[in-house]
């Protein structure tokens, strides 16, 4: 069974969710105050947390904050009444993962859930090299913190660089590594390397490179190996 935290001073929806929930495999824990969704937290592992905006002791805004500093994992559905448009940003930019307008449906919320739930499990396939994180789950790349947007081919292709990180590869190398993509041909591995050199360079400065080896190939070169 998922383990889920619902954060809601609602009776009648924690209530309904509690009835409905374990049929989905899901089983529920209920706070309706931030404290107690604090206790909880701190002792249990919730692989969602379903949460409220206004809550008794405080804003849901304010938890959903505190929580992501503690924890980048752990997916965030946020529930309110609010229909405002910032609203729903302001929660997605502290961290929620997805915003659901009240009244809502059962199917639509379950719905959510799941996509959310299979995210945090795929997010566990993390690679890293030096300052370079690459979370496999949602695609997200960042390099000393800060995130980086790839296009698909650079994104394959700085996965192997990281994977073999140190190494020097050859194009042959990366070719046949992403050889499942049909789009990549030798033609062109050079543009995205080079579109993808740029976008590093643009992040980290010094601090990270791809540096190519003439007549060779490629290295992925972080800190100290940098001369």
């Amino acid at each position: 069974m998922k383990q889920i935290l619902l954060v809601e001073d609602d009776p009648m929806i924690g209530q309904t969710l509690a009835l409905s929930l374990p049929y989905r495999g899901y089983d529920l824990k209920v706070a309706d105050t931030i404290a107690k969704a604090s206790d909880l937290i701190a002792i249990a592992a919730f692989d969602l947390i379903l949460l409220d905006v206004q809550l008794p002791d405080g804003s849901g805004f304010d938890l959903c904050r505190i929580i992501r500093e503690k924890d980048s994992l752990i997916p965030i559905l946020m529930l309110s009444a609010r229909t405002d448009e910032p609203s729903v940003v302001k929660g997605l930019s502290l961290g929620a993962d997805d915003y659901i307008r009240k009244p809502f449906g059962l199917a639509e919320l379950t719905a959510r859930m799941d996509r959310l739930v299979e995210r945090k499990h795929l997010r566990g396939n993390i690679l890293s090299y030096r300052l370079i994180t690459i979370d496999q789950g949602d695609r997200t790349v960042k390099i000393d913190g800060q995130l980086i947007h790839l296009g698909k081919k650079e994104y394959l292709i700085l996965c192997y660089l990281v994977q073999r990180g140190g190494e020097v590869v050859t194009r042959e190398d990366i070719l046949d590594a992403l050889s499942d993509d049909s789009d990549m041909f030798d033609r062109t591995i050079d543009s995205h390397l080079s579109h993808l050199r740029k976008k590093i360079r643009d992040i980290a400065g010094n601090l990270i490179r791809i540096h190519p080896i003439y007549g060779v190939g490629y290295r992925l070169e972080a800190g100290d190996e940098i001369s």
